[in-house]
């Protein structure tokens, strides 16, 4: 009897344990969060990811501002992007407000990913519909608002290295990339070695970073220039200038006048021609000035 009594206890506390599983399954089921209701969130918040294809002569900077973002939005919301060179007939997505797609991993909640890109865990939790009981499992995308990215591969990683270093000389448009193209004026096809930033004359234009004034002048193509020379072998070159507000051999801040825009040389109209070398070797701005 007492045997049967011990087998009875035993297949009851079996019962008990296996219904409990299926209760704690279940519970944990219901707390689940799904990407349906993450993205309920981000229709309540008015954003949206656009499916965009890169058309000729566009790039990620043009797309970024025709979506009213910036190039972080960009790069964080396609995680495949190893480089910023756009190509044409390439899809990527673009959200309709500034921040990342954060992909989930398990164990993650919605504190350890505001403290990874150092937003508010409150805005992380309103904008995806996040509740306090939901649990995250991996392989949910998550929208961060105004964050950066910061898993990033390598290379790009050395790319965002880049960043902080200048400053853009002015807040015009951009009219002119580097590399190849037919010169507006001449006709010929050669390497442009910097970029053009529209903007009316006498538009103020800033030292890009800390340095000193190596020359001042005048050419037949550039018109009026200022080269300034920074640490760790960098130069910048500023050029079609109706005025030079600056002098060889003075020291310049970052963001201080060095000189106005116009449309001095060879040009179809007032813009600035600006250029970033190191070690007198051309780079591109926009690895730059993002």
């Amino acid at each position: 009897m007492r045997w049967r009594s011990f087998a009875l206890f035993a297949v009851i506390m079996a019962c008990a344990a296996l219904l409990g599983l299926q209760v704690d399954r279940r519970i944990t089921a219901s707390r689940t969060v799904t990407q349906a209701e993450i993205e309920t969130g981000w229709k309540a918040a008015g954003l949206e990811i656009a499916q965009h294809t890169i058309a000729q002569k566009e790039n990620f900077w043009k797309v970024a501002k025709q979506y009213q973002v910036n190039i972080d939005s960009i790069v964080g919301a396609n995680r495949g992007i190893a480089h910023l060179s756009a190509a044409q007939g390439q899809t990527i997505r673009v959200p309709n407000q500034r921040g990342v797609l954060h992909l989930t991993e398990a164990g993650e909640s919605a504190a350890t990913i505001a403290a990874l890109y150092s937003v508010a865990a409150t805005s992380i939790s309103v904008l995806n519909n996040l509740k306090p009981k939901h649990i995250l499992v991996s392989g949910l995308e998550l929208f961060i608002p105004g964050a950066k990215p910061v898993r990033l591969s390598e290379e790009m990683s050395a790319q965002y290295g880049l960043r902080g270093i200048f400053g853009s000389p002015l807040p015009g448009r951009i009219t002119s990339a580097m590399g190849m193209r037919k010169h507006p004026v001449g006709g010929f096809r050669g390497r442009h070695t910097g970029i053009d930033l529209a903007a009316s004359t006498g538009t103020r234009i800033d030292a890009a970073a800390a340095g000193m004034v190596l020359q001042t002048g005048e050419g037949e193509h550039i018109g009026k220039f200022v080269i300034v020379s920074h640490k760790d072998g960098y130069s910048t070159l500023y050029g079609h200038c109706s005025q030079i507000l600056t002098i060889a051999g003075t020291s310049v801040r970052k963001g201080q006048i060095i000189a106005r825009v116009g449309n001095t040389g060879r040009t179809t109209g007032p813009h600035l021609h600006f250029e970033i070398r190191k070690n007198g070797v051309p780079q591109n701005p926009l690895n730059y000035l993002w």
